[in-house]
């Protein structure tokens, strides 16, 4: 996928006049806008569309036909936006902006997500602009941070072994590794350049003690085997791979 250009994606069985049987997943952030559409009888992804915001995200939500339609359900992540893992015992959410505050710029919108088989919590933050247009333009939707849906996603994986996967969304890297089944690390790094990418997959490495040589890694988002980021990254991690895609969905 082309960072910056509208992607869009089609399966011949779409029909939005069946919309009562889709479900409408959606990906926001500060500086992007995608969605896609599953039929929910046959777990199959049948609607695919990444847009740049480089016009009011108002302006261009309203430009969707597709999305005033009625969904069976919606889903909405928040995409890139500060966030920190608190253990359940001292979590509370009255002191939840104290939290963030410790290592993050904090927004009007404080926000969490309770992990499923991990005794946490997700702190998250957004503007109240952001909030707004979701209770504007998505009234019911179900709101999670993307960080809890990869966590939850890549806590169900063998992880025995060391493991870490790295998903990197527009220039945004997000590194999460188990080790022996149980989380160690959960963290996102905003780069310019491939190098960028490599000191921070390194250095997090070695903090956490895992060994390039040694260490299972996988690749999710935006990155193919032909471009820079890979190709570096392919230099100095031994076992390198492109993760899988979720088993229970469908792709034309």
């Amino acid at each position: 996928m082309e960072t910056g250009k509208a992607n869009n994606i089609q399966s011949s069985s779409f029909n939005i006049d069946l919309c009562k049987q889709y479900q409408l997943l959606i990906q926001l952030g500060l500086k992007h806008f995608s969605y896609c559409i599953i039929n929910i009888n046959t777990n199959n992804v049948e609607y695919f569309k990444n847009l740049p915001i480089n016009d009011e995200i108002i302006n261009i939500i309203n430009k969707e036909e597709i999305l005033k339609s009625n969904f069976a359900s919606t889903s909405v992540s928040f995409a890139n936006f500060p966030c920190t893992l608190v253990p359940n015992e001292v979590f509370e959410i009255d002191t939840s902006k104290e939290m963030l505050e410790f290592n993050t710029e904090v927004y009007d919108i404080i926000k969490s997500d309770k992990l499923s088989n991990i005794d946490a919590h997700l702190i998250y933050t957004i503007p109240s602009e952001i909030n707004e247009l979701v209770h504007t333009f998505f009234t019911n939707a179900q709101q999670k941070a993307q960080q809890t849906i990869l966590i939850d996603q890549f806590k169900q994986f063998d992880n025995e072994k060391e493991h870490a996967y790295l998903y990197i969304n527009q220039n945004t890297l997000t590194i999460t590794a188990f080790k022996k089944n149980k989380l160690i690390f959960n963290n996102s790094f905003d780069f310019d350049t491939k190098e960028d990418l490599l000191y921070y997959s390194l250095f997090s490495f070695e903090q956490l003690k895992l060994n390039t040589e040694t260490v299972k890694v996988k690749l999710y988002g935006q990155i193919i085997k032909e471009d820079a980021n890979y190709q570096l990254l392919y230099e100095y991690i031994r076992n390198i791979a492109f993760g899988s895609r979720p088993k229970q969905l469908k792709f034309s």
